[in-house]
Formats: C-alpha cells, sequence, structure tokens
C-alpha cells in the first residue's frame, strides 16, 4: 500500500488518479499505432510485440515496453525517424507566432498538485536523476510521448514531445527564463517558480510557449501549481491537451519522487538553498 497522496485539480474540478491513468494509457495506444505506421517495431524484453499484443498489455508493461524501444533506437536514429513531423510541427509554431497579439492575455493550462509523503527535496532529488540519467528510457516512462530528451548542466532542455496531445511531435529547446517572463504574479506564498521559454530547437525560433510552475514546501509534502501559457493564436486543443499532459508526466514524476529519500545532509543543504531563494524573492 502507497504511503503518499497525490491530489489533481484542473479548473476547479478534482481529478482521479484512475483518469489520468486512463487518458495515459489512450495515449500509449496511440503513440504504438504512430510506430506501427512507421514500421518501428516494439519489444518488451526482447521479444517483439503485435499491434493487438500491445494494446492488450498493462500500463506498467506498456511503459517497459516504449521505453526499452527508445533506448534500444537511441537519440540519433529518433530525429532521423521523425524529421517530417517536426518539419510539420516547426511550421504550426511558426503561424502561431506570427499571428501572435503579445498584447492580450495568454492562454493558461493550470494545474494544481497537493501531496502528502512526497516532498519538496524529494521531488528536487527526482529533477537531478532525470537530467543526471540523461537517457530516453526515463523520460518515456513519465510520458509516452516524450519521444527525446537531453539535458546540459545549465537547466537546459532539449526535447521531442506531442505538445498538449496535439498534432505532430515538435522539437523543443527549453530554457530557464527570469521574472521579467513570468505571464502571471506567482503566489504569496511561493517558494521557488521554475519559469522557462520555450524555442524551435532546429532554428532558434520563439515558440511563445511559457512554462511556469509554482512550487510550494509543506513539510511532509507540497503544493504545486503547474501552469502552461500560450498566446491566443495557438490552437485551444493544445491549451486542454496540455493540461492531460501536466497530470500524466507529473503524477509519474511524483511517484518517482516517492522513492527518493534524502539524507540529513541533504535536507540540511534544501533548507539553505530555500532559505536564499525566498530571500531573492522579496
Amino acid at each position: 500500500m502507497k504511503d503518499y497522496k497525490i491530489q489533481f485539480e484542473v479548473d476547479g474540478k478534482k481529478i482521479s488518479l484512475a483518469e489520468i491513468e486512463e487518458m495515459e494509457m489512450k495515449r500509449y495506444h496511440h503513440v504504438f499505432e504512430i510506430f506501427g505506421k512507421k514500421g518501428i517495431v516494439i519489444k518488451l524484453d526482447g521479444v517483439e510485440k503485435t499491434q493487438s499484443e500491445l494494446l492488450s498489455l498493462s500500463l506498467e508493461d506498456a511503459k517497459r515496453a516504449l521505453a526499452q524501444t527508445r533506448e534500444e533506437i537511441g537519440k540519433e536514429k529518433t530525429l532521423e525517424l521523425f524529421s517530417d513531423e517536426i518539419k510539420s510541427s516547426d511550421q504550426m509554431w511558426k503561424e502561431i507566432n506570427e499571428t501572435a497579439d503579445f498584447s492580450q492575455p495568454y492562454q493558461q493550462a493550470i494545474v494544481d498538485v497537493k501531496t502528502e509523503n512526497i516532498s519538496l527535496p524529494q521531488f528536487m532529488m527526482f529533477n537531478q536523476l532525470l537530467a543526471k540519467k540523461n537517457d530516453l528510457y526515463m523520460p518515456s516512462t513519465i510520458h509516452p510521448e516524450h519521444y527525446f530528451f537531453d539535458a546540459n548542466n545549465k537547466g537546459e532542455q532539449r526535447i521531442i514531445e506531442t505538445f498538449g496531445m496535439y498534432k505532430d511531435p515538435s522539437y523543443l529547446d527549453l530554457k530557464p527564463a527570469g521574472s521579467k517572463d513570468y505571464p502571471i504574479q506567482p503566489d504569496e506564498d511561493t517558494d521557488i517558480v521554475m519559469m522557462g521559454k520555450t524555442y524551435l530547437a532546429d532554428s532558434g525560433l520563439d515558440t511563445t510557449i511559457l512554462g511556469m510552475h509554482q512550487l510550494k514546501d509543506r513539510g511532509n509534502g507540497m503544493e504545486v501549481k503547474l501552469g502552461v501559457f500560450l498566446p491566443e493564436s495557438a490552437p485551444k486543443e493544445i491549451i486542454d491537451g496540455h493540461k492531460w499532459h501536466l497530470m500524466v508526466e507529473f503524477k509519474n514524476g511524483l511517484e518517482i519522487a516517492a522513492k527518493k529519500k534524502p539524507n540529513f545532509l541533504q535536507k540540511i543543504l534544501f533548507k539553505i538553498v530555500l532559505k536564499k531563494l525566498k530571500l531573492n524573492k522579496k
């Protein structure tokens, strides 16, 4: 039995973990179909699976099969296999950028999260692990539409994902940003703001996507306000779809974080870092 709790709320409605897992499975089936059309063989523990066999897998086996296959394919081959989709999504973001009216408020995808017995230090340890591993396996288990992941020591990430579950996978550079880029004012009780801007990996074009996650320390738990922001020129389906994307990936990330156990020194270091962040915020 799990000794922690994770709660999600979107637009004033509580979303159960079962609903999130149901959506996650649908997206696995969607990706299996894409791989099938490309002739990419998916294996589980070295055994090839047919499309009908893939659709009958449990969620945990679906995760392992797709992650194992992606890791076997590798980063360079992944870029080759999805080059056409990348070109298509590049054009979409170019059009969104060119038609954006930045004098208007951004569309918002906000997801509120509460945890018990999963702390902010544990979550930060998970983030460090993700960057340290820097492989295709772990990001794939976090969300089936994470096709590619590459991190550097500057806190930057290069990814391929189907943003907002909308149309083709996008090839993106995620870069840390500062308070001048905040699309909304942070809540007064926010301890850490993870702010980022997003660019096309091939051309460096600003996609206009802003990410702003507000993390709040609650001792043995935490509260998080996940936020993704897009101009009115972006299809609303991206905003609605990305609420589900955020819930799937954050649920899986938190379940990994729950297994991380900070030692005494790590807890002390976190308190020092958190105090410094709070002082910088004032």
